[in-house]
Parts: structure tokens; sequence; C-alpha cells
């Protein structure tokens, strides 16, 4: 009995203008061929590919593929699709340098992920962070700020990019980090 290499492994084997080209002709996140497959998988495996390579190519197509599965989940698996997008990102804009309206090396996707989950004023997460009982703050306030702090955890790692002196208020969400959930 012969025994069939499943699709994903199959794929990752491709040499990159194959996988685009695959890519291309697919609605990711759906099923392959009337079969399921792990987009999951596969956006971390070239994701993997792209840090191992350094490659701006394949982290593209992980960029793309995290793109539209964050866009399809919903609450706490659109944030940790995205976190990981981001730190893909910023792993590579550390690695190969910023690259101003570069679609994976611009600090500024980063800089914009993160103005959307600060939310909350940074005087307002300040004054929540110093209660000294936890245990009254909301649940839902408590993951905002940790999706606020996983976000600046990603930002410092581009901090030396020059993103700090266009956006000196990153400055006190800096010093706060420590302090947030």
């Amino acid at each position: 009995m012969e025994t069939k290499t499943p699709l994903l492994q199959t794929v990752l084997k491709w040499p990159l203008p194959q996988v685009r080209a695959w890519l291309d002709g697919l609605s990711i996140g759906e099923p392959v061929g009337g079969e399921n497959f792990n987009w999951d998988g596969f956006a971390f495996t070239a994701a993997a590919r792209a840090r191992e390579e350094r490659s701006v190519p394949w982290a593209h197509i992980a960029l793309l593929v995290y793109g539209v599965l964050a866009g399809r989940s919903a609450g706490g698996d659109t944030h940790s699709i995205m976190l990981s997008a981001m730190s893909l990102r910023a792993w590579m804009i550390r690695e190969l340098g910023a690259q101003e309206g570069d679609a994976v090396l611009e600090p500024e996707v980063i800089f914009d992920w993160f103005q959307e989950l600060a939310s909350i004023p940074i005087e307002e997460a300040a004054r929540i962070v110093s209660l000294q009982d936890w245990s009254l703050i909301p649940t839902a306030l408590l993951l905002r700020l940790r999706y606020i702090k996983s976000a600046l955890n990603t930002l410092v790692l581009i901090s030396e990019t020059g993103l700090v002196q266009k956006h000196p208020e990153l400055n006190d969400w800096f010093q706060l980090r420590s302090r947030l959930p």
C-alpha cells in the first residue's frame, strides 16, 4: 500500500515561484482540492523558512496567508495570528533593515497595528496597572492591556529603526510596558 504525502509537505518542497503560482489559484483558508489544508501550518512554516533563508519573498507569502487567516478568525485567534505576522515583520526588519514602502520591511505597519490595539489612552492604562487589586479589573480590559504589551514587545525589536524618533509617544508606552499584564 502506497502512502500519500500530505499536500502541505509537498507544497513546502516546491520552489518559491511554484508556490506563488499555486497560491494564485486558491482561496486562502479554504479547502484545497476538496480536502482540508493546514493553512496555519503553512503560514508558520513559510515564516520559519523566511527567517532561516532571510527571504523577503517567503516572508511575503507567510504574511499574505497570516493576513487572510486573521481576517477570517475571531477574537483571540485574530490577535494570535497578527502577533505571528508582526513578529515575523519585526524579525525581518531587524535582520535586513527597514525599507519605507516595502510590503514586508515597512516598520509603520507594525506601529499602525499597535495603534489599533492601544485604544486605551496611556494615562488610563497607567492608572489601571497602578491599582492594588487587579482582580477588580474586568478580564476583557486586562486582555486589551495584554494585547498592547505584546504589540510593544514586538515594537521594541525595531525601536532602533527611527520609529521612536518618528513616534515619540512610544517612549511612554515602552516605560509602562513592564507593568502591563
